[in-house]
This record gives structure tokens, sequence and C-alpha cells, in this order.
């Protein structure tokens, strides 16, 4: 079993808030079998010795995609308007070469994404079914667009194999399953296998699908499913994203912003992607962490002193509600056997997630 540490502080209560600079003792490197031997990376980039607190999205789209109308440099320049560190472009069954910004690092990604019908396990009456995988930082190059698909079958776990394979196989060093819960399907049992095959990220909170992560009377919330797949010892961390299409338009109907992740690590794509796979970072629909990392067997929580509004912590313990305390800061015991996780909650609805710790 490996922990998670994390010192958390960051980006501002919204996206264009300005990114908090409360010095922490950074955390341990990331365990030996999540170090990431990759090449260089795919363009030039401010790299620093130190580790730093980065905001970022792993899941970006731009023209390519065919479902967004804005080019590359304009979603740049958004980003780097909005105060991010890094973005991960993640067009439709296309890699897009990146273009990196004055201050933003770019990563080549793709989103392979399959919409069949009939998938088993089933999903709702509609019997759509969406495959959609990121591959994160890509070093292939394909033109065109890239045919991956398994069509033989209806097995969700043989269609999600095909893309992991895919997303391998252009040298991703990091897989993500986007939003599971799309037209339902997804169960804890399936996530776990995918953590077995290669999925290290699955989407908890993507902006765009809030009624499917939340889930409903006849299905599970996306955050069910993770603690499911997690008591089964599945390693595998959760994101939130904005899933982006649109940026000209707030109120477009794939809006940028209002989901990302903060990510401990040097200044350099390599070392970004290698924190995500190893699960240091945290994820925020708009609530800033300044601490939350395992201390004398605890984990502590604590909400960055200045911010606005009153908070909830609640502590998950190996899939079940174990304590709530109303304000910024909290702390509890990491179980014996099993993990621990927080959530945070800010009175306008706004979220963090901590990565689950457990002991060694």
């Amino acid at each position: 079993m490996r922990t998670a540490l994390l010192l958390l502080a960051a980006c501002g209560a919204s996206a264009e808030a300005p990114r908090a600079t409360t010095p922490q003792p950074p955390p341990p490197p990331p365990p030996a079998d999540a170090a990431i031997d990759a090449p260089p990376a795919d363009a030039p980039a401010p790299v620093t010795t130190d580790e730093v607190w980065l905001k970022g999205s792993t899941h970006v789209h731009e023209r390519a995609s065919g479902d967004s109308s804005e080019p590359l440099h304009g979603v740049v320049s958004w980003y780097e308007q909005h105060h991010y560190d890094f973005i991960v472009v993640t067009d439709h069954n296309k890699v897009t070469e990146p273009e990196q910004g004055a201050s933003l690092i770019v990563i080549a990604g793709t989103e392979l994404t399959f919409n069949p019908s009939g998938c088993l396990p089933e999903g709702d009456k509609s019997k759509k079914c969406r495959i959609h995988v990121n591959g994160l930082g890509v070093t292939e190059r394909p033109s065109g667009k890239i045919e991956w698909a398994n069509r033989h079958t209806h097995e969700r776990i043989l269609m999600y194999e095909a893309a992991i394979d895919e997303a391998h196989r252009l040298g991703a060093k990091v897989i993500q399953i986007n939003h599971p819960q799309w037209y339902w399907g997804m169960t804890g049992d399936l996530l776990a296998q995918l953590a077995k095959k290669g999925a290290v990220l699955v989407e908890i909170a993507n902006v765009q699908f809030q009624t499917w992560n939340a889930g409903d009377a006849d299905h599970p919330s996306t955050e069910k499913i993770w603690d499911d797949a997690l008591v089964q010892g599945a390693t595998i961390w959760g994101v939130a994203s904005d899933d982006a299409h649109d940026y000209e338009d707030a109120h477009g109907k794939w809006p940028a912003g209002g989901g990302w992740v903060v990510v401990k690590a040097r200044r350099d794509p390599q070392a970004i992607l290698a924190s995500l796979a190893a699960g240091r970072f945290y994820s925020s629909t708009g609530v800033v962490l300044t601490h939350a990392e395992p201390e004398s067997g605890e984990l502590a929580v604590e909400v960055m002193p200045d911010e606005r509004g009153s908070y909830v912590i609640e502590f998950v313990e190996n899939g079940k509600l174990a304590d709530r305390v109303v304000g910024k800061s909290a702390r509890r015991a990491i179980p014996q056997s099993g993990y621990l996780r927080a959530v945070v909650t800010r009175d306008d609805g706004a979220k963090a997630w901590v990565q689950p710790v457990r002991r060694d």
C-alpha cells in the first residue's frame, strides 16, 4: 500500500483568483513504482529544480476536436489569463501538437472516444454507451483520426481495454477514465479492473456532467463508484475537470473553468505527469486548501484561512462517512487497514477532494 502525501496550497477560490504561495515543506517523492521514465518534453517550458503547486486541467479541447471552434492559441491564451500553470490538450481521437504559452505548459494528449450502443453492464434505457479515455503525455503524433475501437464486443471492460492499450501505444504516461457515469453503466468492480489494467485517474467531478456525477435513486454517484473501487484495494485518483470546449462565451455549452487539479511538482511536463500518476494532487471546483497531509498517523486538512464562506470537512474511511466537522480545519487517524480520504464543501457548493491515503 502506498501513501499519497499531500501538502496542499493552491489557486484562488475562482478560476481567476491568484494562486496561493503559502510555503509548505515538500512531501516525499513519488514511490518508485510511480516514477515516469519518459522522453524529453514535447516543447520547451520553464524548468526548475523546486517543486511548486501547479494548477491545471487534464481534459481540454480545441478546434481539432470537431466540437470546439477555438484554435489552440486561443485556448492557451484563455488558460494563461485565468492563471493556470498547465493543461493537457485532449482532442477527440486525435493528437494535437502542443503550442506552448508564455507561462503555460501545454502537454500533448488525446481523448479516445467510442459511442456504441448496448454495452454490458447496461446503462439506461437509451442503451447509449460512452467509452471515453484520456491518454496524457502521449509521444506519438499520428496524422488524422485514430482508429482504435473494439467493435466486436458489448463488454465495457473489453472496449475500455482497447482504449487503454491504444493510449499506451501512443506513449501515454497517464491514463484517465472520463465522465464514467455518462448514460450510466460504470461500477466499482469495473473501475477496479480498469485500475489493474493501467488507469490511474478517474473523473469524479467533470463539471459538464453534474447530473451524472451525482447519481440518482437507481445509479451510484461517481464518488460512490470510486469508493467501491478503493475498498477493493485499487490505486486510482479522483480528478475534477472542466472538459472545456467553449472559451469566448462563459455560457457556452461546454465552458472552460469550474474544475481543475492542483499538483505538487517541478514546473516540467514530465514531473507534472509523474505527480499525477502518484496522486500528489488535490482536485477542486473552487475550494482552496493550504494543508492536507498525513501527520503522526492522522490526515490533517485545512482550508486557506482568508477564504470566505463556511466549510464542512468530511472524512471517508473505507467507503463510509467516518466524521463530519464544521470549520476550516480537521484531522482524523488513518486506519490500520484500508484508506482515508477527505472532501471539503463550501456553503456555495464548491468542493475539494483530498486523495486517499493508506498506511505503509
